[in-house]
């Protein structure tokens, strides 16, 4: 069972991998395993409950919960549209990079899920516009990016794509291999791993223990938007003890709310996920953070 079930999961990485192959070598964009990520799928079995690692121990181990910023409910996280108290104002100066030191972790790993765009022009979105928006990003030595939408995430030629990247903040040797750390998969992200979908769905705790093989030594920062599959992945992360591994994530919460939809117009049209509520999305926070979890709202 443990071989069957690890070559499905291989299964769902090759197809998503093989689809995109073409349009990535088009573009510039890298994809691909890691070489020394590799799959075991010999090892590899199904989520257990509450694993735990004893060593080595988390390179973090030392953060300081009281930087967390407060999480505003009552002003659905976000706080007003612009000002000092704007989210972009409010938020980032508590990022997990402004405090801690990552430099003597094993690996310095960022994850974005539901990118969207690498340059989104402007925007406060997208993969550069994180990179500004968290400087200590620029210095990882591992980039993976999730984006499902056929297209959307398209790297600038080589030229371009190096000078975006020292505007970013990164240094011009790493802008010039950047391609070598960069992973772009075309999937959706979700609770389990399903090869039936199209594009396939990679499990969010299958992606970071067998796909990864992270361990609490390495640096594990995560930006995740996945519309509404939220609730399903990080009680699954929770669940089986994968949370472990992740340091901090930001994380886009849905539900349904008066508030949201004449701001946002959430929910206008009926979504699953409009039967989470206010307090079901708070809940998912501060579980997060109880969990030792740096967990930011985002946007």
């Amino acid at each position: 069972m443990k071989r069957i079930y690890g070559a499905l999961l291989c299964l769902a990485f090759a197809i998503t991998v093989s689809k995109c192959q073409s349009a990535c070598e088009r573009e510039g964009v890298v994809c691909g395993s890691v070489d020394h990520a590799a799959v075991d799928t010999a090892t590899l079995a199904p989520s257990q409950s509450k694993r735990r690692w004893s060593a080595p121990d988390k390179c973090l181990s030392d953060t300081n919960f009281a930087h967390l910023e407060d999480l505003w409910p009552k002003m659905h996280f976000r706080g007003p549209i612009s000002g000092p108290k704007s989210y972009f104002h409010r938020v980032p100066p508590h990022y997990l990079g402004r405090h801690a030191n990552f430099t003597r972790c094993r690996r310095r790993v960022y994850i974005d899920v539901g990118a969207g765009q690498f340059n989104s022009q402007g925007s406060s979105e997208g993969f550069l516009s994180m990179m500004k928006l968290y400087p200590s990003l620029v210095e990882f030595d591992e980039f993976y990016v999730f984006e499902a939408v056929p297209g959307k995430y398209v790297l600038p030629p080589p030229r371009e794509r190096k000078r975006v990247l020292k505007n970013a903040g990164m240094r011009a040797s790493r802008a010039a291999t950047f391609n070598r750390r960069h992973f772009f998969m075309q999937a959706f992200v979700g609770a389990r791993s399903d090869t039936s979908t199209v594009p396939p769905t990679i499990g969010f705790s299958d992606f970071l223990l067998t796909m990864l093989q992270l361990q609490p030594a390495d640096a594990v920062v995560v930006k995740m938007d996945v519309e509404g599959y939220e609730y399903e992945v990080v009680d699954t992360l929770l669940r089986d003890g994968t949370a472990e591994l992740i340091d901090e994530i930001m994380l886009e919460v849905h539900y349904s709310h008066p508030d949201m939809l004449r701001a946002f117009r959430w929910c206008k049209t009926p979504q699953f996920w409009c039967k989470y509520s206010l307090d079901n999305a708070t809940s998912l926070y501060t579980s997060l953070r109880g969990s030792g979890v740096y967990a930011h709202t985002w946007p």
